[in-house]
């Protein structure tokens, strides 16, 4: 019984059930998987003679030299490969229509058929429109009733397809028969030597570089004569290696040699040097310039191909910095690199659009039928906008103590890990909050004598000496350090802790009463608007004679201690 098409309720055509796909290769018609032509007759004329023939709708041989460009200009294929092979090693999700169950189940169908990598292993293929403007693949389809799906995506090659030269957008398969096809537009005529391709038997895909017309697309176009120029530089600068770079064996006879000698010195040439060799008179005078910083210097090739292939970069990488390293432009590459990513989400989403249209939507028509609501599953390409790895971290690392939280699957998503589960061995632990410590006064420490180096002072009109033995002499005398030097002579244990807990003792009796009196006065003092004003605030301020009193006592008592200190230091030295 033969298989119905659900969108149209008839029998699907014999190439899809047949599992035969479209525009493969015959022996004697215009599709030859051979092609003839070289590099020996190509020259600026033929090419721009191969343009505007295929501007016109015979684009056969131009397809056959962008094919043989990408051969032969080393930098233009490594380029373009790294492109095509950035966006086919991207990430592909789909996403649902909807949250219909119907609508989960052909989202769920989509996927089960790009885990087969059918899609992954075509988008190489796919790309290939970017050079060319488009590309075409045969599809052979998985025939049975509900479950269609491409089994295989086929590669064809551009030259066996023709653009119509009258809309710039028909793609047509070439093919040895007299009815032609008619572009849909008004007043077409039939174009002879080419046949439509049926629907669903091919996934074409247009990739365009600038705004305008299919025949006008494809990046061999911006860069062919930039290739053909280096090309041409690069046999120019063999020939220069040939002549200038390797030496050349000057052999000379002189006037009495007879003809067996000179046959002898051209042998001896010959199996030294080869073909670099001359024989001469000795009279005879042979003289090789050298060229020097002009036309015919030894590395104006070398300048010249590199720059060509630095505009070969900016055209299809929109950029240099990720192919060509240089010293010290690690900013400018990120920014190049930004750049990359840029034309990586372009090519993806181009991509992307030729697979839901050319693919997706007839997997579900012809599998669940034409959704009423016209809602298909999406498929996407490309990595989705996350925030670099080393920020998420910081981010964690920072605000997670402050209440950030995080589920730990999108963590170990993002470090491509996987958790651990019971009974594995695993690394690291989980931080234990440390318990918060009260405030405390640190002990005095007395820091080690240190041996300080010589040094020549800048020359002034002050003596650096005198004024060093003055600061240490004041150093020695004020009263923290008398004290100090008293308690640390009679206490052997704990010395430095003492000597802490006195200071800051009465430092802090001291200080406390004193500021709050000197803070008073200075508050009338700034508040006062006359010198009368000021004499009645401060007759007005009430200052406590208890507060003084012990103010005074303090610094007696500290007066003392320094006192003893200087005794005891002069009867220790008496």
């Amino acid at each position: 019984m033969a298989l119905i098409d659900p969108t149209t309720g008839k029998p699907f055509p014999a190439w899809m059930l047949q599992r035969q796909p479209v525009g493969s290769a015959n022996l004697t018609g215009s599709r030859s998987a051979i092609t003839t032509m070289s590099m020996e007759w190509v020259d600026p004329a033929s090419v721009g003679e191969m343009l505007r023939s295929a501007s016109q709708g015979d684009s056969q041989a131009w397809q056959e030299f962008c094919e043989l460009i990408e051969q032969k200009d080393l930098h233009y294929l490594g380029v373009l490969s790294t492109r095509k092979r950035t966006v086919s090693q991207l990430p592909i999700t789909v996403d649902d229509a909807g949250s219909d169950p119907l609508q989960k189940r052909q989202g769920e169908f989509v996927r089960d058929w790009i885990a087969k990598g059918i899609l992954q292993r075509s988008l190489f293929d796919m790309l290939d429109a970017i050079a060319k403007g488009f590309s075409v693949q045969a599809l052979q389809w998985h025939a049975e009733a509900g479950n269609y799906w491409p089994e295989q995506m086929i590669w064809r090659p551009q030259r066996w397809f023709e653009i119509s030269y009258q809309d710039g957008e028909t793609i047509s398969l070439r093919d040895d028969v007299t009815s032609g096809v008619t572009p849909d537009m008004a007043g077409a005529v039939p174009e002879m030597g080419v046949v439509s391709l049926e629907p669903r038997s091919a996934v074409i895909h247009r990739h365009p570089s600038w705004s305008g017309l299919t025949i006008d697309q494809g990046l061999t176009r911006a860069i062919a004569f930039n290739s053909l120029f280096k090309l041409f530089s690069n046999r120019d600068w063999g020939v220069f290696v040939q002549a200038f770079g390797i030496p050349i064996r000057v052999g000379k006879f002189g006037r009495d040699s007879t003809a067996d000698d000179r046959a002898t010195l051209w042998q001896a040439i010959v199996s030294s040097a080869g073909q670099l060799g001359i024989m001469i008179p000795e009279s005879m005078a042979l003289e090789f310039i050298e060229p020097k910083n002009g036309a015919g210097s030894n590395d104006v090739h070398e300048r010249r191909c590199k720059w060509l292939d630095e505009q070969t970069s900016k055209a299809v990488l929109g950029q240099t910095g990720t192919t060509d390293a240089r010293q010290g432009t690690h900013a400018a590459a990120a920014v190049h690199r930004q750049v990359q990513d840029d034309i990586e989400r372009a090519d993806a989403m181009l991509v992307g659009h030729t697979v839901n249209r050319e693919i997706v939507r007839h997997m579900i028509d012809m599998s669940f039928g034409v959704p009423k609501n016209g809602k298909y599953p999406v498929v996407r390409i490309g990595r989705p906008d996350e925030a670099p790895l080393p920020d998420v971290i910081s981010a964690v690392q920072n605000l997670g103590p402050q209440g950030f939280k995080v589920r730990a699957d999108d963590l170990y998503g993002r470090l491509n890990l996987q958790p651990p589960e019971e009974g594995d061995v695993v690394v690291g632990m989980i931080a234990q909050p440390q318990t918060p410590q009260p405030a405390s006064d640190q002990p005095a420490k007395v820091q080690p004598p240190k041996q300080l180096p010589s040094r020549d002072p800048i020359p002034t009109v002050h003596d650096p000496q005198a004024e060093d033995q003055a600061q240490q002499m004041q150093a020695a005398t004020t009263l923290h350090a008398r004290i100090g030097k008293l308690v640390s002579d009679h206490v052997r244990v704990d010395g430095p802790y003492v000597i802490d807990l006195m200071t800051q003792r009465l430092a802090r009796e001291a200080q406390k009463p004193l500021e709050k009196m000197t803070g008073a006065v200075q508050r009338e003092f700034e508040q006062a608007t006359s010198e009368q004003d000021l004499r009645e605030r401060l007759d007005t301020l009430s200052l406590s004679d208890e507060e003084f009193a012990q103010v005074m006592e303090n610094y007696m008592t500290l007066a003392e201690l320094a006192g003893e200190a200087m005794m005891l230091e002069s009867m220790k030295g008496g």
